[in-house]
């Protein structure tokens, strides 16, 4: 058993400053077999903040509720309720292990569902000694996933791609098409994506670029971020971001860009303060600019 909590202060500009217990998330992991592995993750969500206290009916959900049987020792079938592997931020998820207190706009929610619930094959291939990981992946949340409490998927067909070009570089690329339950149209969406990773010695640069087809009343849309990691004495390090995204997002045809700049501090592994401050053109709606902070842990 473990888990992590996440605590957030913002500022946001023409809107009310808050403090909120943003997470608190129990994780239970259960081994029976070599082969066989139960994982659950589940989360009290902005439950606490100094602008009320939400029910906790509203609060619970299940973020993740899965099992996975390794088939062989480079296969892995998994089947419950997981993370949708789009990218990057999405599946890191946990705040102890991101940078900021902002999540860039490409991850969010309104572009695709952040979790799936239904069935993925994950094949691990080598090649030139490096690995290269295949996933393909079902939804059917309108009908598996009971326990939730957020719009999501109705239903989604999807795929990953990741390949370890060296020690210190990974490339990825993902494709879902889906159907919204907020969606009352028979129409669906393609989402295409790339990304990467590139690690050293503390330094890190991370990009994720999305493009959504515009088969729903969402309309179409395309982004980007570009995030830097220096890292400088006193296990400080500096974070730097830009994103774009061109859209209705928000129903709003608009060009919004944002750039983030802060300080993330960890004294010990488990252990992160981040405080930054966002700003940008055309982000009113979607993000405002202000000031952001937050403390995460991991237990």
């Amino acid at each position: 058993m473990g888990g992590y909590f996440n605590a957030s202060h913002q500022q946001p500009e023409m809107l009310q400053e808050k403090t909120t217990l943003d997470e608190l998330s129990a994780f239970i992991t259960w081994s029976p077999h070599q082969r066989l592995r139960f994982f659950a993750e589940v989360e009290v969500n902005e439950w606490l903040s100094t602008v009320g206290i939400d029910t906790l009916d509203n609060a619970i959900r299940a973020e993740r509720l899965y099992a996975d049987l390794l088939l062989t020792e480079t296969t892995t079938l998994r089947l419950g309720k997981f993370l949708t592997p789009v990218g990057r931020w999405n599946v890191t998820h946990a705040a102890p292990l991101i940078w900021t207190t902002t999540r860039p706009l490409v991850t969010e929610r309104r572009l695709f569902t952040s979790h799936a619930s239904g069935v993925m094959l994950t094949q691990r291939f080598v090649v030139a000694e490096r690995n290269l990981n295949i996933s393909f992946y079902a939804d059917d949340s309108a009908d598996l996933d009971v326990l939730d409490n957020e719009l999501g998927f109705e239903n989604g067909l999807g795929g990953r791609i990741e390949f370890e070009i060296s020690d210190h570089l990974q490339l990825g690329a993902s494709f879902i098409d889906f159907k919204n339950k907020t969606v009352t149209r028979k129409t669906r969406n393609d989402l295409y994506g790339i990304d990467f990773l590139w690690k050293k010695d503390g330094y890190e640069l991370e990009l994720e670029a999305i493009y959504r087809s515009a088969d729903d009343n969402q309309g179409e849309e395309q982004g980007l971020y570009l995030q830097s990691v220096i890292p400088l004495p006193y296990d400080f390090y500096l974070i730097n971001r830009y994103e774009h995204i061109n859209g209705t997002h928000r129903f709003l045809p608009t060009d919004t860009d944002i750039g983030v700049s802060g300080l993330a501090w960890r004294p010990f592994t488990p252990l992160v303060f981040k405080a930054e401050y966002l700003y940008g053109q055309g982000n009113e709606f979607v993000a405002p600019s202000g000031f952001f902070a937050s403390i995460a842990m991991f237990f």
